[in-house]
Protein backbone atom coordinates (compact mmCIF):
# COMPACT_ATOMS: atom_id res chain seq x y z
CA UNK A 1 0.00 0.00 0.00
CA UNK A 2 1.60 3.27 -1.11
CA UNK A 3 1.85 6.19 1.24
CA UNK A 4 0.72 9.60 -0.02
CA UNK A 5 2.56 12.53 1.49
CA UNK A 6 0.14 15.24 2.56
CA UNK A 7 1.78 18.65 2.26
CA UNK A 8 0.16 21.25 4.51
CA UNK A 9 -0.57 24.62 2.91
CA UNK A 10 2.07 27.31 3.33
CA UNK A 11 1.17 30.06 5.82
CA UNK A 12 -0.40 33.13 4.23
CA UNK A 13 2.77 35.08 4.93
CA UNK A 14 5.02 37.81 3.62
CA UNK A 15 7.43 35.05 2.48
CA UNK A 16 4.71 33.34 0.44
CA UNK A 17 3.84 36.67 -1.12
CA UNK A 18 7.43 36.95 -2.42
CA UNK A 19 7.08 33.48 -3.97
CA UNK A 20 3.74 34.49 -5.48
CA UNK A 21 5.36 37.48 -7.17
CA UNK A 22 7.77 35.09 -8.91
CA UNK A 23 4.93 32.78 -9.93
CA UNK A 24 2.97 35.72 -11.27
CA UNK A 25 5.88 36.58 -13.55
CA UNK A 26 6.56 33.01 -14.69
CA UNK A 27 3.21 31.24 -15.12
CA UNK A 28 0.18 31.69 -17.34
CA UNK A 29 -3.05 31.42 -15.38
CA UNK A 30 -6.55 30.50 -16.39
CA UNK A 31 -7.88 33.55 -14.55
CA UNK A 32 -6.34 36.81 -13.37
CA UNK A 33 -8.40 38.91 -10.96
CA UNK A 34 -7.63 42.61 -10.62
CA UNK A 35 -8.80 43.91 -7.25
CA UNK A 36 -8.51 42.44 -3.76
CA UNK A 37 -11.65 43.78 -2.14
CA UNK A 38 -14.41 41.44 -1.03
CA UNK A 39 -15.69 40.84 -4.59
CA UNK A 40 -12.26 40.07 -6.02
CA UNK A 41 -11.25 37.66 -3.25
CA UNK A 42 -14.67 35.96 -3.41
CA UNK A 43 -14.14 35.36 -7.14
CA UNK A 44 -10.57 34.09 -6.60
CA UNK A 45 -11.86 31.74 -3.92
CA UNK A 46 -14.69 30.36 -6.10
CA UNK A 47 -12.50 29.98 -9.20
CA UNK A 48 -9.67 28.25 -7.33
CA UNK A 49 -12.14 25.80 -5.79
CA UNK A 50 -13.35 24.94 -9.30
CA UNK A 51 -9.81 23.90 -10.15
CA UNK A 52 -8.85 26.89 -12.30
CA UNK A 53 -5.33 28.30 -12.13
CA UNK A 54 -6.13 31.60 -10.43
CA UNK A 55 -4.10 34.69 -9.55
CA UNK A 56 -5.16 37.95 -7.92
CA UNK A 57 -3.40 41.32 -7.72
CA UNK A 58 -4.39 44.15 -5.39
CA UNK A 59 -2.74 47.56 -5.58
CA UNK A 60 -2.86 48.14 -1.84
CA UNK A 61 -3.92 45.62 0.82
CA UNK A 62 -6.76 43.12 0.81
CA UNK A 63 -9.93 45.03 1.69
CA UNK A 64 -8.14 48.37 1.95
CA UNK A 65 -10.83 50.22 -0.03
CA UNK A 66 -14.57 49.98 0.50
CA UNK A 67 -14.34 46.49 2.01
CA UNK A 68 -12.86 47.75 5.28
CA UNK A 69 -14.92 50.96 5.53
CA UNK A 70 -18.51 49.70 5.55
CA UNK A 71 -21.19 49.70 8.24
CA UNK A 72 -19.91 46.22 9.17
CA UNK A 73 -23.29 44.65 8.49
CA UNK A 74 -24.46 41.57 6.61
CA UNK A 75 -28.07 42.57 6.10
CA UNK A 76 -31.09 41.90 3.95
CA UNK A 77 -31.56 45.60 3.27
CA UNK A 78 -34.97 46.37 4.70
CA UNK A 79 -34.86 49.90 3.26
CA UNK A 80 -34.62 48.52 -0.30
CA UNK A 81 -38.25 47.41 0.06
CA UNK A 82 -39.19 51.11 -0.28
CA UNK A 83 -37.85 50.97 -3.85
CA UNK A 84 -39.47 47.60 -4.66
CA UNK A 85 -36.07 45.89 -4.98
CA UNK A 86 -37.51 42.56 -3.89
CA UNK A 87 -34.99 40.47 -5.82
CA UNK A 88 -32.07 42.24 -4.12
CA UNK A 89 -33.63 41.78 -0.67
CA UNK A 90 -34.31 38.10 -1.33
CA UNK A 91 -30.73 37.51 -2.52
CA UNK A 92 -29.36 39.45 0.44
CA UNK A 93 -31.42 37.47 2.96
CA UNK A 94 -30.28 34.19 1.38
CA UNK A 95 -26.65 35.32 1.52
CA UNK A 96 -27.04 36.48 5.13
CA UNK A 97 -28.21 32.99 6.05
CA UNK A 98 -25.36 31.38 4.08
CA UNK A 99 -22.73 33.63 5.68
CA UNK A 100 -23.95 32.77 9.16
CA UNK A 101 -23.47 29.13 8.23
CA UNK A 102 -20.01 29.31 6.63
CA UNK A 103 -18.51 32.05 8.83
CA UNK A 104 -20.30 31.93 12.21
CA UNK A 105 -17.36 33.44 14.11
CA UNK A 106 -17.19 36.49 11.86
CA UNK A 107 -20.89 36.91 10.99
CA UNK A 108 -22.98 37.18 14.14
CA UNK A 109 -26.69 37.85 14.66
CA UNK A 110 -27.48 41.44 15.63
CA UNK A 111 -30.89 42.58 16.92
CA UNK A 112 -32.25 45.82 15.48
CA UNK A 113 -34.85 48.28 16.71
CA UNK A 114 -36.69 50.63 14.39
CA UNK A 115 -38.64 53.08 16.62
CA UNK A 116 -41.59 55.00 15.23
CA UNK A 117 -42.76 58.33 16.60
CA UNK A 118 -45.97 60.30 16.22
CA UNK A 119 -46.04 62.14 12.90
CA UNK A 120 -43.27 59.99 11.40
CA UNK A 121 -43.61 57.85 8.29
CA UNK A 122 -44.34 55.05 7.67
CA UNK A 123 -47.44 54.34 9.69
CA UNK A 124 -47.00 51.46 12.18
CA UNK A 125 -49.22 49.14 10.12
CA UNK A 126 -47.05 49.77 7.05
CA UNK A 127 -43.92 49.06 9.06
CA UNK A 128 -45.38 45.77 10.28
CA UNK A 129 -46.45 44.81 6.77
CA UNK A 130 -42.99 45.64 5.43
CA UNK A 131 -41.29 43.56 8.10
CA UNK A 132 -43.62 40.63 7.45
CA UNK A 133 -42.51 40.82 3.83
CA UNK A 134 -38.90 41.04 5.04
CA UNK A 135 -39.40 37.83 7.04
CA UNK A 136 -41.00 36.17 4.03
CA UNK A 137 -38.13 37.14 1.69
CA UNK A 138 -35.83 35.54 4.28
CA UNK A 139 -38.02 32.40 3.99
CA UNK A 140 -38.91 32.85 7.70
CA UNK A 141 -35.47 31.40 8.52
CA UNK A 142 -33.87 34.36 10.26
CA UNK A 143 -32.77 34.17 13.92
CA UNK A 144 -36.28 35.33 14.83
CA UNK A 145 -39.15 36.81 12.91
CA UNK A 146 -39.87 40.45 13.65
CA UNK A 147 -41.84 41.63 16.67
CA UNK A 148 -43.68 44.86 17.37
CA UNK A 149 -42.79 46.31 20.78
CA UNK A 150 -45.16 48.63 22.61
CA UNK A 151 -43.76 51.85 24.14
CA UNK A 152 -43.47 50.39 27.66
CA UNK A 153 -41.37 47.48 26.42
CA UNK A 154 -39.20 49.80 24.33
CA UNK A 155 -38.54 51.93 27.43
CA UNK A 156 -37.51 48.82 29.36
CA UNK A 157 -35.20 47.51 26.62
CA UNK A 158 -33.74 50.73 25.21
CA UNK A 159 -34.48 53.86 27.30
CA UNK A 160 -32.35 55.89 24.90
CA UNK A 161 -34.95 55.70 22.13
CA UNK A 162 -38.04 56.02 24.29
CA UNK A 163 -38.61 59.69 23.58
CA UNK A 164 -41.79 61.73 23.52
CA UNK A 165 -44.38 60.59 20.99
CA UNK A 166 -43.05 57.02 20.73
CA UNK A 167 -45.65 54.75 19.12
CA UNK A 168 -43.59 51.58 19.46
CA UNK A 169 -40.68 49.89 17.74
CA UNK A 170 -40.13 47.05 15.32
CA UNK A 171 -37.56 44.49 16.48
CA UNK A 172 -35.85 42.29 13.88
CA UNK A 173 -32.52 40.62 13.18
CA UNK A 174 -29.70 41.16 10.73
CA UNK A 175 -26.02 40.32 11.25
CA UNK A 176 -22.76 42.06 12.08
CA UNK A 177 -19.31 41.39 10.60
CA UNK A 178 -15.74 42.62 10.79
CA UNK A 179 -15.56 43.52 7.10
CA UNK A 180 -11.76 43.72 6.90
CA UNK A 181 -11.34 40.33 8.56
CA UNK A 182 -14.01 38.74 6.38
CA UNK A 183 -12.13 39.93 3.30
CA UNK A 184 -8.86 38.64 4.70
CA UNK A 185 -10.38 35.29 5.67
CA UNK A 186 -11.75 34.87 2.14
CA UNK A 187 -8.34 35.75 0.65
CA UNK A 188 -6.68 33.15 2.92
CA UNK A 189 -9.29 30.59 1.90
CA UNK A 190 -8.52 31.26 -1.77
CA UNK A 191 -4.81 30.76 -0.98
CA UNK A 192 -5.64 27.49 0.78
CA UNK A 193 -7.22 26.26 -2.47
CA UNK A 194 -4.26 27.22 -4.62
CA UNK A 195 -4.92 30.80 -5.73
CA UNK A 196 -1.81 32.98 -6.11
CA UNK A 197 -2.72 36.03 -4.03
CA UNK A 198 -0.56 39.18 -4.22
CA UNK A 199 -1.31 42.39 -2.35
CA UNK A 200 0.53 45.68 -2.87
CA UNK A 201 0.82 44.96 -6.60
CA UNK A 202 -0.74 47.52 -8.95
CA UNK A 203 -2.09 46.74 -12.41
CA UNK A 204 -0.77 49.61 -14.55
CA UNK A 205 -1.92 48.45 -17.96
CA UNK A 206 -3.54 45.63 -19.92
CA UNK A 207 -1.73 43.38 -22.38
CA UNK A 208 -3.37 42.44 -25.68
CA UNK A 209 -2.78 39.85 -28.38
CA UNK A 210 -5.02 39.01 -31.32
CA UNK A 211 -7.57 41.59 -30.23
CA UNK A 212 -7.99 40.02 -26.78
CA UNK A 213 -6.82 41.04 -23.32
CA UNK A 214 -4.24 38.42 -22.29
CA UNK A 215 -2.76 39.84 -19.12
CA UNK A 216 -1.77 42.88 -17.13
CA UNK A 217 1.40 44.84 -16.54
CA UNK A 218 1.83 44.76 -12.77
CA UNK A 219 4.17 46.75 -10.53
CA UNK A 220 5.25 45.31 -7.18
CA UNK A 221 4.64 48.34 -4.97
CA UNK A 222 7.21 47.19 -2.42
CA UNK A 223 10.18 46.31 -4.63
CA UNK A 224 9.35 48.39 -7.71
CA UNK A 225 9.62 45.30 -9.91
CA UNK A 226 7.58 45.30 -13.12
CA UNK A 227 5.86 42.05 -14.09
CA UNK A 228 3.85 40.81 -17.04
CA UNK A 229 1.07 38.68 -15.55
CA UNK A 230 -0.57 36.49 -18.20
CA UNK A 231 -3.94 34.73 -18.12
CA UNK A 232 -6.61 33.42 -20.46
CA UNK A 233 -9.36 35.45 -18.80
CA UNK A 234 -8.99 38.80 -17.01
CA UNK A 235 -11.66 39.92 -14.53
CA UNK A 236 -11.82 43.50 -13.28
CA UNK A 237 -13.25 43.38 -9.76
CA UNK A 238 -11.59 46.54 -8.52
CA UNK A 239 -14.61 48.20 -6.91
CA UNK A 240 -14.59 51.99 -7.16
CA UNK A 241 -11.53 51.70 -9.42
CA UNK A 242 -13.40 49.55 -11.95
CA UNK A 243 -13.53 52.38 -14.51
CA UNK A 244 -9.83 53.16 -13.95
CA UNK A 245 -9.06 49.63 -15.12
CA UNK A 246 -11.64 49.74 -17.90
CA UNK A 247 -9.99 52.90 -19.27
CA UNK A 248 -6.89 50.75 -19.94
CA UNK A 249 -8.96 48.73 -22.41
CA UNK A 250 -9.08 50.03 -25.98
CA UNK A 251 -12.82 49.26 -26.05
CA UNK A 252 -13.65 51.48 -23.07
CA UNK A 253 -17.14 52.92 -23.68
CA UNK A 254 -17.75 55.24 -20.73
CA UNK A 255 -18.17 54.93 -16.96
CA UNK A 256 -19.99 52.07 -15.25
CA UNK A 257 -19.85 53.50 -11.76
CA UNK A 258 -21.07 56.51 -9.83
CA UNK A 259 -19.06 56.60 -6.58
CA UNK A 260 -20.88 57.79 -3.50
CA UNK A 261 -19.33 58.45 -0.10
CA UNK A 262 -20.50 56.98 3.18
CA UNK A 263 -18.97 58.02 6.51
CA UNK A 264 -19.20 56.70 10.06
CA UNK A 265 -18.57 58.18 13.49
CA UNK A 266 -16.85 56.12 16.19
CA UNK A 267 -18.12 57.06 19.65
CA UNK A 268 -17.51 55.44 23.07
CA UNK A 269 -20.30 53.02 23.93
CA UNK A 270 -20.42 54.64 27.36
CA UNK A 271 -21.71 57.80 25.67
CA UNK A 272 -24.15 56.12 23.30
CA UNK A 273 -25.14 52.87 24.92
CA UNK A 274 -27.59 50.44 23.37
CA UNK A 275 -28.11 46.70 23.35
CA UNK A 276 -29.61 46.80 19.86
CA UNK A 277 -28.58 48.37 16.64
CA UNK A 278 -31.05 51.22 16.15
CA UNK A 279 -32.36 52.35 12.77
CA UNK A 280 -33.74 55.89 12.53
CA UNK A 281 -34.35 58.53 9.90
CA UNK A 282 -32.48 61.72 9.17
CA UNK A 283 -34.79 64.73 9.73
CA UNK A 284 -33.10 66.42 6.77
CA UNK A 285 -33.85 63.96 3.96
CA UNK A 286 -35.46 60.86 5.50
CA UNK A 287 -32.44 58.66 4.85
CA UNK A 288 -31.93 55.70 7.21
CA UNK A 289 -29.14 56.14 9.77
CA UNK A 290 -27.86 53.37 12.04
CA UNK A 291 -26.50 53.30 15.56
CA UNK A 292 -24.50 50.05 15.73
CA UNK A 293 -22.92 48.59 18.89
CA UNK A 294 -19.29 47.56 18.22
CA UNK A 295 -17.56 46.23 21.32
CA UNK A 296 -16.73 49.19 23.55
CA UNK A 297 -17.76 51.58 20.79
CA UNK A 298 -20.80 52.67 18.86
CA UNK A 299 -20.77 53.35 15.13
CA UNK A 300 -23.11 55.98 13.70
CA UNK A 301 -23.58 56.01 9.94
CA UNK A 302 -23.92 56.41 7.16
CA UNK A 303 -24.12 59.22 4.63
CA UNK A 304 -24.66 58.75 0.89
CA UNK A 305 -23.36 61.64 -1.21
CA UNK A 306 -21.89 61.86 -4.69
CA UNK A 307 -18.11 61.93 -4.66
CA UNK A 308 -15.58 63.30 -7.13
CA UNK A 309 -12.38 63.48 -5.04
CA UNK A 310 -9.43 61.10 -4.79
CA UNK A 311 -10.60 57.49 -4.82
CA UNK A 312 -7.63 56.53 -2.63
CA UNK A 313 -8.19 58.87 0.32
CA UNK A 314 -11.86 59.61 1.07
CA UNK A 315 -12.47 61.31 4.39
CA UNK A 316 -15.34 62.73 6.39
CA UNK A 317 -15.81 66.48 6.34
CA UNK A 318 -17.60 68.69 8.83
CA UNK A 319 -20.82 68.67 6.80
CA UNK A 320 -20.89 64.85 6.87
CA UNK A 321 -20.37 64.81 10.63
CA UNK A 322 -23.04 67.45 11.28
CA UNK A 323 -25.54 65.50 9.16
CA UNK A 324 -25.14 62.42 11.36
CA UNK A 325 -25.11 64.37 14.63
CA UNK A 326 -28.30 66.14 13.57
CA UNK A 327 -29.99 62.75 13.07
CA UNK A 328 -28.76 61.51 16.47
CA UNK A 329 -29.93 64.67 18.25
CA UNK A 330 -33.34 64.45 16.58
CA UNK A 331 -34.07 60.84 17.56
CA UNK A 332 -31.91 60.42 20.67
CA UNK A 333 -31.89 63.87 22.30
CA UNK A 334 -31.09 62.43 25.71
CA UNK A 335 -27.70 61.22 24.51
CA UNK A 336 -26.35 64.78 24.13
CA UNK A 337 -23.60 63.72 21.72
CA UNK A 338 -21.22 66.43 20.56
CA UNK A 339 -17.99 66.86 18.60
CA UNK A 340 -15.92 66.02 21.66
CA UNK A 341 -17.46 62.54 21.90
CA UNK A 342 -16.23 61.50 18.46
CA UNK A 343 -13.07 59.39 18.71
CA UNK A 344 -12.57 59.06 14.94
CA UNK A 345 -14.35 58.84 11.62
CA UNK A 346 -13.93 56.65 8.58
CA UNK A 347 -15.16 57.04 5.03
CA UNK A 348 -15.72 54.56 2.22
CA UNK A 349 -16.85 54.79 -1.39
CA UNK A 350 -19.61 52.72 -2.95
CA UNK A 351 -19.04 51.58 -6.57
CA UNK A 352 -22.70 52.05 -7.50
CA UNK A 353 -23.91 51.47 -11.04
CA UNK A 354 -23.96 54.72 -13.01
CA UNK A 355 -27.57 55.97 -13.13
CA UNK A 356 -29.23 59.37 -12.69
CA UNK A 357 -31.22 60.32 -9.62
CA UNK A 358 -30.56 60.79 -5.90
CA UNK A 359 -27.56 58.81 -4.65
CA UNK A 360 -29.59 57.30 -1.83
CA UNK A 361 -32.08 55.75 -4.25
CA UNK A 362 -29.54 54.13 -6.60
CA UNK A 363 -29.88 50.36 -6.68
CA UNK A 364 -27.33 48.26 -4.80
CA UNK A 365 -27.64 45.53 -7.41
CA UNK A 366 -24.60 44.65 -9.48
CA UNK A 367 -23.91 44.42 -13.20
CA UNK A 368 -21.37 42.27 -15.08
CA UNK A 369 -20.18 43.34 -18.53
CA UNK A 370 -17.69 41.91 -21.02
CA UNK A 371 -15.88 44.15 -23.50
CA UNK A 372 -15.03 43.23 -27.10
CA UNK A 373 -11.50 42.43 -25.96
CA UNK A 374 -12.78 39.93 -23.38
CA UNK A 375 -12.23 42.02 -20.24
CA UNK A 376 -14.93 41.08 -17.72
CA UNK A 377 -15.89 43.86 -15.27
CA UNK A 378 -18.34 44.09 -12.40
CA UNK A 379 -19.84 47.20 -10.81
CA UNK A 380 -22.34 47.76 -8.02
CA UNK A 381 -23.25 45.22 -5.38
CA UNK A 382 -22.66 45.25 -1.67
CA UNK A 383 -20.78 43.38 1.03
CA UNK A 384 -23.71 41.09 1.81
CA UNK A 385 -23.94 39.69 -1.73
CA UNK A 386 -20.20 39.25 -2.36
CA UNK A 387 -20.40 35.45 -2.56
CA UNK A 388 -23.19 35.66 -5.14
CA UNK A 389 -21.17 38.14 -7.19
CA UNK A 390 -18.07 35.95 -6.99
CA UNK A 391 -20.07 32.92 -8.09
CA UNK A 392 -21.64 34.71 -11.06
CA UNK A 393 -18.25 36.05 -12.16
CA UNK A 394 -16.75 32.57 -11.86
CA UNK A 395 -19.64 31.20 -13.96
CA UNK A 396 -18.91 33.79 -16.66
CA UNK A 397 -15.18 33.02 -16.63
CA UNK A 398 -15.86 29.27 -16.68
CA UNK A 399 -18.02 29.63 -19.78
CA UNK A 400 -15.29 31.57 -21.61
CA UNK A 401 -12.58 29.13 -20.56
CA UNK A 402 -14.62 26.15 -21.77
CA UNK A 403 -15.82 27.64 -25.05
CA UNK A 404 -12.68 29.47 -26.18
CA UNK A 405 -9.82 27.56 -24.54
CA UNK A 406 -11.18 24.08 -23.85
CA UNK A 407 -10.40 24.46 -20.14
CA UNK A 408 -13.01 22.91 -17.87
CA UNK A 409 -13.72 23.07 -14.15
CA UNK A 410 -12.75 20.03 -12.11
CA UNK A 411 -15.23 20.68 -9.30
CA UNK A 412 -18.37 22.69 -8.59
CA UNK A 413 -16.59 25.45 -6.70
CA UNK A 414 -17.53 27.22 -3.51
CA UNK A 415 -20.52 25.64 -1.84
CA UNK A 416 -21.21 25.27 1.88
CA UNK A 417 -17.63 24.72 3.04
CA UNK A 418 -16.74 26.59 6.21
CA UNK A 419 -14.65 29.68 5.64
CA UNK A 420 -13.12 29.56 9.09
CA UNK A 421 -11.70 26.05 9.51
CA UNK A 422 -11.43 24.59 13.01
CA UNK A 423 -12.84 26.69 15.83
CA UNK A 424 -12.17 27.16 19.52
CA UNK A 425 -14.53 28.59 22.09
CA UNK A 426 -12.03 30.36 24.31
CA UNK A 427 -8.36 30.83 25.13
CA UNK A 428 -6.63 32.02 28.27
CA UNK A 429 -4.69 35.21 27.85
CA UNK A 430 -3.44 35.00 31.44
CA UNK A 431 -2.85 38.37 33.04
CA UNK A 432 -4.01 40.14 29.88
CA UNK A 433 -7.57 39.38 30.91
CA UNK A 434 -10.93 38.27 29.56
CA UNK A 435 -11.32 41.14 27.08
CA UNK A 436 -8.12 40.10 25.31
CA UNK A 437 -9.15 36.43 25.31
CA UNK A 438 -12.51 37.25 23.75
CA UNK A 439 -10.95 39.53 21.16
CA UNK A 440 -8.39 36.91 20.11
CA UNK A 441 -11.01 34.18 19.64
CA UNK A 442 -13.38 36.53 17.80
CA UNK A 443 -10.65 37.81 15.48
CA UNK A 444 -8.52 34.74 14.89
CA UNK A 445 -10.47 31.63 15.83
CA UNK A 446 -7.99 28.76 16.17
CA UNK A 447 -5.23 31.19 15.13
CA UNK A 448 -5.53 32.77 18.59
CA UNK A 449 -3.28 29.98 19.91
CA UNK A 450 -0.50 31.19 17.59
CA UNK A 451 -0.83 34.75 18.85
CA UNK A 452 -0.64 33.58 22.47
CA UNK A 453 2.32 31.31 21.67
CA UNK A 454 4.25 34.33 20.40
CA UNK A 455 3.31 36.24 23.55
CA UNK A 456 4.44 33.37 25.79
CA UNK A 457 7.82 33.15 24.03
CA UNK A 458 8.47 36.87 24.43
CA UNK A 459 6.90 38.84 27.25
CA UNK A 460 7.15 42.07 25.24
CA UNK A 461 4.80 40.58 22.65
CA UNK A 462 2.22 40.05 25.38
CA UNK A 463 1.99 43.80 25.95
CA UNK A 464 -0.96 45.69 24.53
CA UNK A 465 -0.35 47.86 21.49
CA UNK A 466 -2.40 50.64 23.09
CA UNK A 467 -3.43 50.67 26.77
CA UNK A 468 -7.16 50.11 27.11
CA UNK A 469 -7.55 48.27 23.79
CA UNK A 470 -7.36 44.45 23.60
CA UNK A 471 -4.79 44.24 20.78
CA UNK A 472 -1.44 42.59 21.63
CA UNK A 473 1.95 43.35 20.08
CA UNK A 474 2.04 39.66 19.11
CA UNK A 475 -0.72 40.36 16.59
CA UNK A 476 1.67 42.42 14.48
CA UNK A 477 4.03 39.44 14.24
CA UNK A 478 1.12 37.10 13.51
CA UNK A 479 -0.04 39.49 10.79
CA UNK A 480 3.30 39.28 8.99
CA UNK A 481 3.72 35.52 9.43
CA UNK A 482 0.13 34.36 8.84
CA UNK A 483 -1.89 37.19 7.29
CA UNK A 484 0.37 38.71 4.61
CA UNK A 485 0.61 42.05 6.44
CA UNK A 486 3.35 44.02 4.68
CA UNK A 487 2.97 47.58 6.00
CA UNK A 488 2.31 49.30 9.29
CA UNK A 489 -1.08 50.40 7.90
CA UNK A 490 -1.98 46.77 7.17
CA UNK A 491 -1.53 45.94 10.86
CA UNK A 492 -2.97 49.00 12.59
CA UNK A 493 -5.92 49.61 10.24
CA UNK A 494 -7.10 46.20 9.00
CA UNK A 495 -5.48 43.35 11.01
CA UNK A 496 -6.44 45.36 14.08
CA UNK A 497 -8.57 48.51 14.26
CA UNK A 498 -6.25 50.58 16.43
CA UNK A 499 -6.54 53.58 14.08
CA UNK A 500 -10.26 54.05 14.77
CA UNK A 501 -10.45 53.15 18.46
CA UNK A 502 -8.16 55.71 20.06
CA UNK A 503 -8.13 59.45 19.56
CA UNK A 504 -4.57 59.68 18.26
CA UNK A 505 -4.89 56.52 16.19
CA UNK A 506 -2.18 54.87 18.32
CA UNK A 507 0.51 57.08 16.79
CA UNK A 508 2.46 57.02 20.04
CA UNK A 509 2.95 53.25 19.67
CA UNK A 510 3.24 53.11 15.87
CA UNK A 511 7.03 53.17 15.80
CA UNK A 512 7.27 50.28 18.29
CA UNK A 513 5.02 48.18 16.05
CA UNK A 514 7.06 49.11 12.99
CA UNK A 515 10.29 48.14 14.77
CA UNK A 516 8.77 44.76 15.61
CA UNK A 517 7.84 44.17 11.96
CA UNK A 518 11.14 45.50 10.56
CA UNK A 519 13.41 42.44 10.86
CA UNK A 520 10.73 40.18 9.37
CA UNK A 521 10.27 42.47 6.37
CA UNK A 522 13.82 43.74 5.89
CA UNK A 523 13.11 47.36 6.81
CA UNK A 524 15.98 49.70 7.62
CA UNK A 525 15.68 52.85 9.73
CA UNK A 526 14.61 54.95 6.76
CA UNK A 527 11.85 52.51 5.88
CA UNK A 528 10.61 52.48 9.46
CA UNK A 529 10.32 56.27 9.26
CA UNK A 530 8.42 55.99 5.95
CA UNK A 531 6.03 53.46 7.44
CA UNK A 532 5.28 55.65 10.46
CA UNK A 533 4.79 58.70 8.23
CA UNK A 534 2.46 56.78 5.92
CA UNK A 535 0.40 55.65 8.90
CA UNK A 536 0.30 59.18 10.33
CA UNK A 537 -1.20 60.38 7.04
CA UNK A 538 -4.00 57.82 7.39
CA UNK A 539 -4.61 58.83 11.01
CA UNK A 540 -4.97 62.45 9.89
CA UNK A 541 -7.77 61.41 7.51
CA UNK A 542 -9.80 60.07 10.47
CA UNK A 543 -9.63 63.52 12.08
CA UNK A 544 -9.70 65.69 8.95
CA UNK A 545 -13.27 66.88 9.59
CA UNK A 546 -12.02 68.82 12.64
CA UNK A 547 -9.98 71.11 10.40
Amino acid sequence: MSMVEIIPPRPFSAAVRRENIDRLAQEEFDLLVIGGGITGVALACDAAMRGFGTALVEKNDFGSGTSSRSSRLIHGGIRYLEYYQFKLVFESCCERRAMRRVAPRLVRPLPFLYPLYRGQKPAPWKMRAGLTLYDALGLFRNVQNHRWLRPAEVRRREPLVAGRGLLGAARFYDAQVDDARLTLATAKFAHLHGAVMVNHARAEGLMRAGGRVVGARVVDQLAGREIEARAKVIVNGSGVWVDTVREMDEHYDGPMTRPTKGIHLVIPRSRLSSQHAVAFDSPRDGRHVFLIPWGDFALVGTTDTDYDGSLDDPAANLEDVEYLLEAVHHTLPGARIGHGDIISTFAGLRPLIYTPGAAYAISREHEIVESESGLISVAGGKLTTHRLMGRQLADRAQKVLAEEFGVHATSEGRAGESLEGSQIERVSAGEAGEAVSKHLVDAYGAGATWVLAYAEENADLGERIVPGLPYLMAEALYGVQHEMALTLCDVLIRRTHVIYETRDGGLGQARAVAELMAPRLGWDEAEIERQVAGYAAQVSLTQQWRE
